[in-house]
C-alpha cells in the first residue's frame, strides 16, 4: 500500500467501525464470527491494515450493510494502488463527500477549478438550493444537502486550515441562478469570503478565450507527505486520482490558470461591477 492512499484506508477503516458499532458488536465478537483476533479488527479499523475485498465483504454481511453499501466498500477496498479510486454518484452514497471533508481537513492547500457553477464553499445557502433543485428531490433530503454544504464551510475559517485557492471562469459569475437577488448575494459572499487572509479567488476573464481548463473541472489537495490528489465529479460519480504524473499535469494547468487569471483585487472589483449591474428585470 502506498503512502498515496493512507488517507482512503484510514477512511474506510472508520466506515468499517462505524458499521461494527452499529451493529452493537465488540472487536472481540467479531473477531470470534470470523475466526480471527480482536487485534486484526482494530488494525483494519484504524487503518493499520487494508482489507482486502473478500474481508470488506465479510465484515459488511456480519454487520448487516447490504446492497449499495455493500457494493461501495468492496469497490473501494479494490482500489488499493491508491492511484484511481472511483466513487459512484452523490445521489446515491454520501461517501463521496466524506472522503472531499476529509481531504480538506487534512490539506495544507485546496484548489478548486469551476467553469460551470460556484464552488460550494463558496455558495449561499439560496444559490445551492436553486442547484439541488434542478434534480427531482424530496424538499426535506434538498434541505439536508443545503444544511451540509454550508457547514463545510466552516473550513473557510477554520484556525490553522488550508490555504484556499479557486480559480473560476467568468461564465461562472454570469450565470443566472435563481435570479437576480440570488445571483447578487452570491457574487457579494464570494468577494467577502475573498479578503480572508486563507482564501484566495480568481476569475479567468472571458476576454481570454480559450484556455487549458475548458476540458473541465477539477480540484487538487496538496498535502505535506503525501502525493497531491486530484478530484474529478460528473454525473456519474467523483473519480479521485493520486497518479504522480497525471497530478503534476493538472498542477501545472493550475498554476497557468493562475497566471492568466485577473489578480485578486481585479476579481474583487469585478464581483462588485457584476452585482451592482444586476436588476430586478
Amino acid at each position: 500500500m502506498s503512502a498515496r492512499s493512507r488517507l482512503f484506508r484510514v477512511n474506510l477503516g472508520a466506515e468499517l467501525r462505524t458499521l461494527r458499532e452499529r451493529a452493537k458488536m465488540s472487536t472481540r465478537t467479531v473477531a470470534t464470527r470470523l475466526g480471527t483476533s480482536p487485534a486484526w479488527v482494530s488494525r483494519t479499523e484504524t487503518g493499520v491494515r487494508y482489507p482486502t475485498p473478500e474481508e470488506v465483504a465479510a465484515l459488511c454481511d456480519l454487520y448487516g450493510a447490504t446492497g449499495e453499501m455493500r457494493d461501495l466498500l468492496t469497490a473501494k477496498a479494490e482500489s488499493n494502488d491508491g492511484t484511481t479510486i472511483n466513487l459512484p454518484s452523490g445521489d446515491k452514497y454520501t461517501d463521496q463527500l466524506a472522503n472531499i471533508m476529509l481531504l480538506e481537513t487534512e490539506a495544507r492547500r485546496v484548489t478548486e477549478f469551476e467553469i460551470a457553477l460556484v464552488p460550494g464553499l463558496l455558495q449561499t445557502a439560496e444559490y445551492a438550493r436553486q442547484i439541488f433543485c434542478t434534480v427531482d428531490r424530496p424538499q426535506v433530503e434538498v434541505e439536508r444537502r443545503v444544511s451540509t454544504r454550508i457547514g463545510r464551510q466552516a473550513l473557510l475559517s477554520r484556525p490553522k486550515g488550508p490555504e484556499l485557492r479557486f480559480l473560476l471562469d467568468e461564465f461562472v459569475l454570469r450565470r443566472n441562478i435563481g435570479g437576480p437577488e440570488v445571483m447578487r448575494e452570491q457574487l457579494r459572499k464570494i468577494a467577502s469570503e475573498a479578503v480572508r487572509k486563507n482564501v484566495h479567488v480568481r476569475v479567468i476573464p472571458a476576454s481570454a478565450g480559450a484556455h487549458a481548463g475548458l476540458d473541465g473541472t477539477f480540484a487538487l489537495y496538496e498535502f505535506a507527505a503525501l502525493e497531491t490528489y486530484v478530484y474529478m465529479e460528473n454525473r456519474e460519480g467523483g473519480r479521485f486520482l493520486t497518479d504522480f504524473e497525471i497530478a503534476r499535469q493538472y498542477v501545472e494547468v493550475r498554476d497557468a490558470l493562475w497566471e492568466s487569471a485577473l489578480d485578486e483585487r481585479a476579481t474583487i472589483a469585478l464581483l462588485d461591477d457584476l452585482a451592482e449591474g444586476l436588476t430586478h428585470d
